[in-house]
């Protein structure tokens, strides 16, 4: 969380901006409140992007995913703009849940316990489930598009833009994404089916599991070479989940489970009654006490505001949450498609 910097929004809708909140590649959230006085998580299309009809088709239509997703693990859209580009450029709003995304988990207190992993990894395969019931692919899946919250994870992405490694404007208009988490069939130049998600679901649950992502660390060039033809090495996976694990990771898609078995097999009761079932909490107590400070933090910006109607300048200067751990790449970024 850290201030407003001078070209920031202070109106978004009808949304008073408070304070900067995260960033990706082709957005800035920023923490607000609305005309109820909620907080709310506003992610704003960067400008130049939202310039692109590209752009703003795919901006739309992930928009429309998390709509019909809404519930269970992922936060309802409050608000939106999408059809146009105006003064308030393209947006969505979300209630502010209280949260760290798993990359910010992992430089806060390590990797996470195996119960903590289970209920994660369930339930983003169960979110996984109901996209592919339309024979869809998320390409949402990053370290940082899954929020740990303390009743149990948050999806926050819903297609390539928001788990871009990269984006920009390419040459005569057109929009160039890279993602930061690939499969073999992509890198063999196939269009990926919903046994991606899958492949990138175990490349996570690894990387949640022991800090560092099997097969995708290093050069890009050789992890590229691992990704298609390497063993992804789980020795640091607790035992009881690495069958699991190393199937997500199968070469051929054919040879992946389906989200529904993964969910069941991580927590067969379901996620939401394995995360409640945690008689401390399914998060580690450092894990629980970050989230507490943040809401803490972020209750504080709702003060009187100035004659200007900015409270950006209230907000302290905090360390960047995101944070590459102990030097380690997370991601390796291939060019996902250009439109």
């Amino acid at each position: 969380m850290e201030p407003l910097q001078h070209d920031d929004p202070r109106l978004v809708g009808p949304y008073t901006v408070l304070a900067r909140y995260r960033e990706s590649a082709s957005a800035v959230q920023f923490l607000a409140y609305g005309t109820n006085g909620a907080t709310a998580v506003l992610s704003v299309a960067r400008p130049a992007l939202a310039a692109l009809p590209a752009f703003r088709r795919r901006f739309q239509a992930e928009a429309r995913t998390a709509e019909r997703l809404a519930g269970g693990w992922v936060q309802p859209l409050l608000d939106s703009r999408t059809d146009a580009v105006g003064q308030d450029g393209l947006w969505t709003a979300t209630a502010y849940v209280p949260g760290l995304t798993l990359g910010e988990a992992i430089a806060v207190a390590g990797p996470l316990p195996e119960r903590a992993v289970r209920i994660l990894g369930a339930a983003l395969a169960e979110t996984l489930s109901r996209v592919h019931a339309t024979g869809a692919v998320l390409h949402g899946l990053a370290p940082d598009t899954v929020t740990l919250a303390a009743d149990g994870p948050r999806l926050t992405a819903f297609g390539a833009l928001g788990a871009a490694a990269s984006a920009e404007a390419a040459e005569g208009g057109r929009l160039s994404v890279r993602l930061g988490y690939l499969t073999p069939e992509q890198l063999d130049g196939e269009v990926p089916g919903p046994p991606a998600d899958i492949f990138v679901l175990g490349l996570l649950l690894a990387y949640a599991a022991t800090g560092t992502t099997p097969l995708a660390e290093g050069p890009p060039d050789a992890a590229a070479d691992r990704i298609a033809h390497g063993t992804a090495e789980l020795d640091g996976v607790p035992e009881q989940l690495r069958p699991i694990v190393a199937r997500c990771l199968a070469k051929e898609p054919g040879g992946r489970p389906t989200a529904g078995a993964v969910a069941a097999e991580l927590a067969l009761e379901g996620a939401a009654a394995a995360a409640k079932a945690a008689p401390d909490g399914w998060l580690p107590t450092a894990l629980s006490a970050s989230i507490a400070e943040q809401a803490a933090r972020v209750d504080a910006l709702h003060t009187p505001l100035d004659g200007t109607g900015d409270a950006g300048g209230r907000v302290r200067e905090q360390q960047p949450q995101h944070e590459d751990v102990g030097g380690r790449s997370r991601h390796l970024a291939v060019e996902l498609f250009r439109g």
